[in-house]
């Protein structure tokens, strides 16, 4: 009898260890699966803030190409030799199927008076940009009876970069180049049942853009905006920008109307509070606040802000809350018109800016937040269902004390099992 009873003992925590098992197993790939869906999330947002400060960076250097109205040529009415410049079109291209997209950047040089493309790689592990390629065509050395073409072609899946010269509207040389696990490749043989579409051509005399560029270049406008918005929601912390109290968000406005006269500032760039202090009072920036778009808590009372402007939509702020500070926060960076931080982003700086030496100290008590069952009160309003009342009021007493009774002899029931096993 003793001898089953250990039996019964050792098959019960048996039964006990597997299910622990599988449930830390359980919980181990529920863990693998959100790493996995969160790695795509994050990697795309911290590439394309890499590939949005890299245009940033090109569009400052040669500006954007633009024209009147679709379609039109850049020539010289004299029909002298002309020297247009500006980024024409930029776009993510994955030239290996399902691989990882690459920047690419179609421009003109009006300092070396060439067609250029530049192509640009994500590296992971530096977490930035680095150039693959760039072909360069001067089209100062083409005649005027011949013609340069820089266009992407299509095959399938693979993508291509193609330049191709005409003399008389007749073909008469072209060249392909791809993109393999980052090293850029040109074909010696034209690949076959390439679709090629033009995104500019152009002579010492001429230049047309096959894309439309009209409107400010309204299409480089829209995919810069692109890659700022994926920047923005890779973020996954809370947005806590609509659960602050009203005396705390009216504070906070305040202190944006102050931080938006700063086109680029950094705490980090100083030394001592003195320099950090005489570079507050160096306005830089003419814009005007506007609206609170989203806040996010850092930790150790530093907040991510991003606003909105009577210029730009995507401007951003770090903020230290104190009660030492102007207004109860201390501005820390501030940048305008830019590309928003990526979650991993926010992570670095959370760091940096934790170890500052220059942050005052942090305000005491925590900002008084609406709950969220507040803000669905708020924000839902349902309307009001009449129910017909079925059961009388007279008897919901006898109704209890029966459902209680009832309970009350299963528990009993259970016990009394539970006792039996156990002897």
């Amino acid at each position: 009898m003793c001898l089953i009873g250990s039996a019964e003992k050792i098959f019960y925590k048996l039964i006990c260890s597997l299910s622990a098992l599988t449930l830390i197993l359980g919980c181990v790939e529920l863990s693998s699966h959100a790493e996995a869906s969160e790695k795509p999330d994050s990697v795309s947002g911290r590439m394309s803030a890499a590939y949005g400060y890299k245009l940033n960076d090109m569009l400052f250097e040669y500006g954007a190409m633009k024209t009147e109205n679709p379609g039109d040529e850049l020539i010289d009415i004299s029909g002298a030799e002309i020297s247009p410049g500006g980024i024409v079109y930029a776009d993510l291209i994955s030239f290996d199927a399902e691989k990882k997209p690459y920047l690419v950047i179609f421009t003109a040089n009006s300092d070396t008076r060439s067609a250029e493309v530049h192509i640009w790689d994500y590296d992971t592990e530096n977490l930035s940009t680095k150039k693959i390629a760039e072909l360069n065509k001067p089209y100062s050395d083409i005649p005027r009876n011949c013609m340069g073409e820089f266009n992407i072609g299509y095959n399938g899946d693979k993508r291509y970069i193609s330049y191709k010269e005409y003399s008389d509207n007749v073909l008469v040389s072209s060249e392909y180049y791809t993109i393999i696990d980052g090293e850029a490749f040109m074909y010696i043989n034209t690949p076959p049942n390439v679709y090629d579409v033009g995104v500019m051509n152009f002579n010492c005399a001429y230049f047309h853009p096959g894309v439309d560029i009209s409107n400010y270049n309204q299409p480089l406008s829209k995919f810069f905006t692109k890659l700022k918005n994926t920047a923005a929601d890779s973020v996954t912390r809370e947005d806590i920008s609509e659960r602050l109290s009203l005396d705390d968000e009216k504070a906070l406005e305040a202190v944006l109307s102050r931080a938006v006269n700063y086109d680029d500032f950094d705490i980090l760039r100083y030394g001592s509070m003195q320099e950090y202090r005489e570079a507050l009072d160096i306005k830089t920036c003419s814009d005007r606040f506007y609206l609170i778009t989203n806040m996010y808590d850092l930790g150790n009372e530093i907040y991510y802000v991003r606003f909105s402007t009577d210029r730009s939509f995507y401007n951003y702020t770090l903020l230290r809350r104190s009660s030492s500070a102007e207004g109860g926060y201390q501005i820390l960076k501030v940048a305008t018109d830019c590309i928003p931080l990526s979650d991993s982003e926010l992570y670095q700086a959370a760091e940096s800016y934790s170890r500052c030496t220059l942050l005052f100290k942090e305000a005491a008590g925590d900002l008084r937040l609406k709950s969220t069952i507040n803000l669905l009160e708020l924000n839902i309003k349902l309307p009001e269902v009449n129910i017909e009342k079925i059961f009388d009021a007279k008897i919901k007493a006898p109704a209890a004390l029966i459902g209680g009774g009832i309970s009350l002899a299963l528990l009993t029931i259970l016990w009394f099992i539970l006792s039996t096993d156990d002897d």
